[in-house]
């Protein structure tokens, strides 16, 4: 995502992507939200440094209109984003890429939801299988690392 991963520091991202974000924080975790990324930390304890723990990719979000759901940074490195992400489309385009993707079991619901691994990088993509999340087929959210 623009070079940054998970094991950024949160000052590193908002340096980044800007200081426009929503932050979910507790002692021992902070969440921090910039629209269509999200990235996630944990420490032991107050006081100590966050170490990175995974980051998302919010792709629901799309569907709401408006700039500030990708963010400056991101617009003007990419353009205009497209309302909805068709999972055949990513799925098309890793594997002329030669990047696997295997279907994982997704626990929760998998009536809505489909889950795909990519084990070199660790990634989840999460596609809508049902209509409660969105419309089917087109991805909900992409998270790294991930495991299965």
């Amino acid at each position: 995502m623009l070079g940054a991963d998970h094991t950024w520091s949160p000052e590193r991202v908002a340096e980044l992507l800007g200081d426009d974000y929503g932050d979910n924080p507790s002692k021992h975790f902070l969440a921090r939200d910039h629209g269509l990324v999200e990235f996630f930390w944990q420490r032991s304890g107050p006081g100590q440094p966050w170490a990175g723990t995974h980051f998302s990719v919010q792709a629901h979000r799309l569907r709401t209109p408006g700039p500030e759901v990708v963010g400056p940074v991101l617009s003007e490195r990419y353009g205009v984003f497209p309302a909805s992400v068709a999972f055949a489309d990513v799925a098309a385009l890793l594997d002329a890429r030669g990047v696997p993707l295997a279907e994982v079991p997704y626990p929760a619901d998998p009536d809505e939801m489909r889950t795909y691994w990519q084990p070199g990088s660790g990634t989840g993509v999460y596609v809508v299988a049902g209509s409660y999340y969105g419309t089917a087929g087109d991805v909900y959210k992409v998270i790294s690392p991930d495991r299965p």
